[in-house]
């Protein structure tokens, strides 16, 4: 199995059972599969090979490609809430707490460059599938939702909800269209568009809360 390994328990809210467990490792395995040899070539078979089982084990746990691709977004979101959750602990004041949420996906994306693929492609589905465009929505509900808990209770100078709603959205579509910049155009590293975006969350919330 794969690094991400430590993580697994953290996931659950009880001890997982061996089913639980197996249906990680078939996760895990399709992140890998899927980020090295494309969506069309993970099969149930391309991912029976890699985890040195067969293909009717996969089956069993997974009714169809699509439920085993939701369950890879479902996993690559909770690895990357726990990134987020994980450096904004130390955060000494609300917009600390808020730049390093703008921080996060830079440093889950550095870290984690297979499910970033993962995610890539997830982002070109949402386009043509309904059920991922529902999914899609709801991941940005959730992430708008926090930004926005932030600027209404955590700052010295609170946001009302609803000057929050518009400005929680403005740095949401910075952060991914940033991202979404830096990885497919190779014009600069993750780790300088995560210094830019922290200078550009601090001057947008400087000027926002100006007189």
């Amino acid at each position: 199995m794969s690094s991400l390994d430590h993580s697994l328990f953290e996931l659950f809210e009880f001890k997982p059972r061996k089913g639980d467990l197996k249906k990680m490792e078939i996760v895990l395995t399709a992140i890998e599969c899927i980020s090295s040899i494309g969506f069309e070539k993970t099969t149930y078979e391309a991912i029976a090979q890699r985890m040195g089982t067969r293909r009717a084990h996969i089956a069993y746990h997974f009714k169809d490609k699509d439920s085993i691709f939701a369950a890879c977004i479902k996993f690559i979101m909770a690895n990357y809430q726990q990134t987020s959750l994980k450096h904004i602990e130390g955060a000494k004041t609300g917009e600390e707490m808020l730049t390093r949420y703008a921080e996060a996906p830079f440093i889950w994306a550095e870290e984690n460059p297979s499910q970033l693929s993962v995610m890539l492609l997830f982002y070109y589905l949402c386009s043509i599938n309904e059920n991922y465009q529902k999914m899609h929505a709801d991941i940005r509900s959730g992430g708008a939702a926090r930004i926005e808990f932030i600027l209404t209770t955590k700052l010295t100078h609170n946001y009302s909800l609803k000057e929050a709603r518009p400005l929680a959205k403005t740095i949401q579509n910075l952060v991914s269209g940033t991202i979404m910049d830096t990885v497919t155009t190779k014009s600069k590293t993750l780790r300088q568009a995560r210094l830019q975006i922290k200078k550009q969350v601090t001057r947008l919330i400087s000027r926002e809360q100006l007189p």
